[in-house]
């Protein structure tokens, strides 16, 4: 916003320092791009601030996870590692199979404690699933409640797993004629 008000107080000088050597006309003009550039900075600004309104919860998602939303590691993690923005509260910290079967890494919410740095260790192996899927909650005590997820996968045949999804989207073979057309009866189950 200062480049923008000195940029119009220089435009301000300028047309006040030439307007004994130009005529009505010509000061008319320069009038009408003054107030034409000053709306669209106007415009610019405002704009700009909505966007940033609409999205102020994004300070309270981490800036760094490990493992990496959609990562795939050669060894099983030891330990899992959020960091935020700002101080939150980590509200929840669960890890589930692709399967959604829930695997307990001992997680206990401290109400007493805000910070912006959270690791827990994972001191057992993990059960065998194509990849894992970690979901948290975070509170601030001002923006409200936001909730996330990201996932990883590990080992030699893993693979990221954003594939393993798109994978499992369905498991229906669609025949299609050679023409190109097909209708429902061409879908085998």
């Amino acid at each position: 916003m200062c480049f923008v008000t000195a940029v119009h107080g220089v435009f301000r000088l300028k047309i006040r320092t030439t307007f004994d050597n130009i005529g009505t006309t010509e000061f008319k003009l320069l009038v009408m791009i003054k107030k034409s550039f000053t709306f669209c900075c106007f415009l610019i600004f405002f704009i700009g601030s909505l966007s940033r309104g609409q999205h102020s919860h994004g300070i309270l998602t981490p800036g760094v996870t490990f493992p990496q939303e959609d990562s795939v590691l050669i060894d099983p993690p030891k330990m899992i590692t959020m960091s935020f923005r700002v101080d939150v509260r980590l509200l929840k910290l669960a890890l589930y199979t692709s399967n959604e079967e829930w695997i307990d890494i001992a997680f206990q919410y401290d109400p007493g404690r805000k910070n912006h740095n959270f690791v827990l260790p994972i001191p057992f192996e993990l059960p065998p699933s194509d990849y894992y899927i970690a979901r948290w909650s975070v509170t601030d005590d001002v923006r409200g409640l936001v909730n996330g997820e990201f996932k990883f996968a590990f080992g030699d045949d893993a693979i990221p797993p954003s594939e393993s999804i798109s994978l499992q989207v369905s498991d229906r073979k669609e025949i299609l004629p050679s023409t190109g057309a097909y209708r429902r009866e061409t879908l085998q189950e």
